[in-house]
């Protein structure tokens, strides 16, 4: 199987978390950014993941990959109930992280940025939905205030919901790659159970934080 991803994208995070919870092998390939005619090749758009099945068949949706995946043979790894709350609170306060990532997405040293023209091709795409980056670098402080109290209301929520560290949920798949995008800015502070949890995660699905590449 072969697993087309890029490094900060959360939804290719998705595709690469239940490989690392099944403990199943796949190729994982990093394109850079502005390949456009790899994806087209595949799937008729430019969009990532992307995975190719040994039979030839592809998927690109990123929780149509994940279900895929544990259905294939042996023991299933999202066996768990979805846990009330995580959703509403990803809708509610995931605009603010990507507001704080994607501009550190850009100046980092990812597989999808080593060509300038891929790193720009990103920086250019990104400003047209969200506006030049220097505006929402200005305001990291409020941004990062709002998602500190965000992540006070997720600490009360993980703890109510007692979510087991030996099983898992498309719950989990869903919050961890959000959290994993804010883990590249600088001056959160982690509640203890959220860090629990994060570093938890990262270890069972082999996809590591970039808390120590904070910008």
């Amino acid at each position: 199987m072969k697993l087309y991803v890029y490094e900060h994208c959360p939804f290719c995070v998705r595709a690469r978390m239940i490989f690392g919870l099944r403990k199943m092998q796949c190729e994982v390939i990093y394109l850079p950014n502005d390949d456009e005619a790899t994806p087209n090749a595949l799937i008729g758009r430019k969009m990532l993941p992307i995975l190719e099945l040994d039979s030839g068949e592809v998927l690109s949706e990123s929780l149509d990959i994940v279900g895929r995946v544990d259905q294939l043979t042996g023991k299933r790894a999202l066996t768990q109930p979805v846990v009330d709350g995580v959703g509403a609170w990803i809708d509610t306060h995931s605009a603010t992280i990507y507001k704080l990532a994607i501009p550190r997405w850009a100046y980092s040293d990812f597989p999808e940025f080593r060509d300038l023209s891929a790193r720009q091709y990103f920086i250019d795409k990104k400003q047209r939905v969200f506006g030049t980056f220097s505006p929402l670098v200005s305001v990291s402080g409020v941004l990062v205030d709002s998602a500190n109290k965000a992540l006070v209301d997720l600490e009360r929520l993980l703890k109510r919901s007692k979510m087991s560290e030996t099983t898992w949920s498309t719950t989990d798949v869903l919050l961890f790659p959000v959290l994993r995008s804010l883990s590249i800015v600088k001056g959160i502070v982690w509640p203890a159970g959220v860090l629990a949890w994060c570093e938890r995660m990262s270890e069972a699905c082999e996809v590591p934080l970039h808390t120590d590449i904070a910008l």
